[in-house]
């Protein structure tokens, strides 16, 4: 049996030489483990400490090389891989799984630096974790749903536009919505689909395109909205 950590899934984190692996740059991932409290997601991993100490869950930190110069565009996807939880520990476009992959390709064709964009999940830990009793993904975003409220607290500035990819943040959000103060409803937001293999290689079902194509064009709606 393939031991799945030595597989390459990010080829392009991998090739950049930011694959955040302990199998392939274990030197990579200990540096981002060391700064994890420094620059603008600082605050943001002191929060993940809190918020792992009230949910008994290991969620994984913010990734210091997002958003360096600013979280103009808050990117929001479901719930962490179990690469991210178990194996980097961070949500970052730099983990090595087919998601990351699939995000970094679809926000460099839209020309989304990642300097400019924070990853988040509307659930921050990995809802199919072995480790608990069978979970499902709706009833982990209503539990998480006031810790999608703090995040937004704790931004030091309102990003630009939120980008949301896949049903389960763009319901999220919406429930956000229904109490949320009136600049949060205000802020741009644009959907798009998911980025997991699952979705990624599909066609969208209303409009027949690929979903690859319509989460190019919202990355770079997105990149444009941030200017």
């Amino acid at each position: 049996m393939t031991d799945r950590s030595t597989v390459i899934w990010n080829k392009h984190a991998y090739n950049a030489g930011t694959l955040l692996s302990r199998h392939h740059f274990p030197h990579v991932l200990q540096h981002r483990q060391k700064i994890r409290y420094e620059g603008t997601v600082g605050p943001l991993n002191r929060w993940v400490d809190e918020v792992r100490l009230s949910t008994n869950e290991s969620v994984p930190y913010f990734d210091p090389r997002s958003s360096t110069e600013g979280a103009d565009v808050l990117v929001l996807l479901q719930d962490p891989s179990g690469e991210a939880q178990l194996g980097s520990g961070f949500i970052s476009r730099d983990n090595n799984d087919p998601t990351a992959h699939n995000s970094t390709l679809a926000a460099e064709a839209g020309g989304l630096p990642y300097s400019k964009a924070l990853h988040w999940n509307v659930v921050p830990w990995w809802v199919a974790n072995p480790a608990f009793p069978p979970r499902t993904l709706a009833a982990e975003a209503r539990r998480a749903a006031p810790l999608l409220a703090e995040l937004m607290d704790s931004l030091e500035s309102h990003p630009k536009v939120v980008l949301l990819l896949g049903k389960q943040a763009q319901t999220a959000w919406s429930q956000l919505l229904i109490r949320a103060s009136p600049a949060l409803k205000r802020l741009p937001v644009i959907a798009a689909p998911h980025p997991s293999p699952l979705a990624y290689n599909k066609a969208d079902a209303a409009t027949g395109r690929p979903n690859r194509e319509l989460l190019r064009e919202a990355f770079s709606q997105a990149a444009a909205m941030s200017k």
